[in-house]
C-alpha cells in the first residue's frame, strides 16, 4: 500500500494483485472488491501522471487540459469573412450579428453581414423573405459605408444603381461614386476605383442636372465614424 501512494506504479500494480486474491479469502468478497478498486483506481492515477506532464494532470489523475474551455479564434470577423467567400454564410451571418452592431471598429462586420444577407436572398423561395434579407442587408452595407468602409462605399454605387434591397435611385448611386472616389483610405492602400464598366453605367444613368444633385449630397455627406479627436 505505501508503495502506490509513493508513486511506484509496478509496485502498485502488484499490490492489486495481492489484494484482489486475499480480499476473498480473508476478509470477504465485497469488502476486497472495495479496497482493489480503490487500489485500481490509485495505479491508473500513477500511470497517468506518468505519461503527462504534472502541470496537465491534477492530484486525482484528472487530465487538467481536457477540462480546458476551447480558445476562440482571435479574430471571429475575419474568419467570418473568409466563410462568406467560401460560400458558407448560413455559418458566418451568426459570428457576423454578435460583432455588427458595434458603432466603433464594426464596419467591416457589417459590410460582410449585409453581403451575407443578399447572398442568402438569392436562393431564396419565399419572395417576401428575399426582400427582407435584401432589404436588411443593404441597411448593413449603408451603415459601414456610412463609417467611411471605401468596399462598402463601392458596394453602395451598385445597390442604388440596382435597387438591391433600395429603391433605385441613380443620383444617390453617384453620390457614393463620388465619396468612394475621394476616399482618403482607399487612396492610401492603393485600392482601384469603380471599374469603366460601372462608370459608364452611372454616365447613361445621369443628366448634368443629377450630377450636380449628387455632388451636393456628397459635399453635404458626414461620415458617422466617431472621430478621433473625441476619443
Amino acid at each position: 500500500m505505501k508503495a502506490a501512494e509513493a508513486g511506484d506504479t509496478h509496485a502498485a500494480q502488484e499490490a492489486v494483485h495481492r489484494v484482489e486474491a486475499s480480499a476473498v479469502t480473508n476478509i470477504g468478497w465485497a469488502a476486497g472488491i472495495a479496497i482493489f478498486a480503490c487500489l485500481a483506481q490509485s495505479a491508473q492515477a500513477q500511470d497517468m501522471r506518468a505519461t503527462l506532464p504534472n502541470s496537465e494532470v491534477d492530484r486525482d489523475g484528472t487530465d487538467l487540459k481536457a477540462l480546458e474551455p476551447k480558445k476562440l479564434p482571435s479574430d471571429p470577423v475575419g474568419v467570418a469573412a473568409e466563410l462568406r467567400l467560401r460560400g458558407r454564410c448560413d455559418r458566418a451571418v451568426p459570428i457576423l450579428r454578435n460583432y455588427a452592431e458595434r458603432d466603433n471598429g464594426g464596419e467591416i462586420a457589417q459590410f460582410n453581414l449585409g453581403m451575407c444577407l443578399i447572398d442568402l436572398a438569392g436562393p431564396e423561395h419565399d419572395a417576401k423573405r428575399a426582400g427582407e434579407l435584401k432589404a436588411e442587408g443593404a441597411q448593413w452595407i449603408l451603415r459601414a459605408a456610412n463609417a467611411g468602409m471605401g468596399k462598402a462605399q463601392a458596394e453602395a454605387v451598385l445597390l442604388y444603381l440596382d435597387g438591391v434591397g433600395v429603391a433605385a435611385d441613380p443620383v444617390e448611386a453617384d453620390k457614393w461614386a463620388l465619396l468612394f472616389h475621394d476616399n482618403g483610405t482607399r487612396i492610401a492602400i492603393g485600392l482601384s476605383d469603380l471599374s469603366s464598366s460601372v462608370k459608364d453605367r452611372l454616365d447613361a444613368a445621369l443628366s448634368a442636372a443629377q450630377r450636380s444633385q449628387a455632388r451636393a449630397r456628397a459635399d453635404a455627406w458626414v461620415s458617422t465614424a466617431p472621430s478621433q479627436d473625441n476619443e
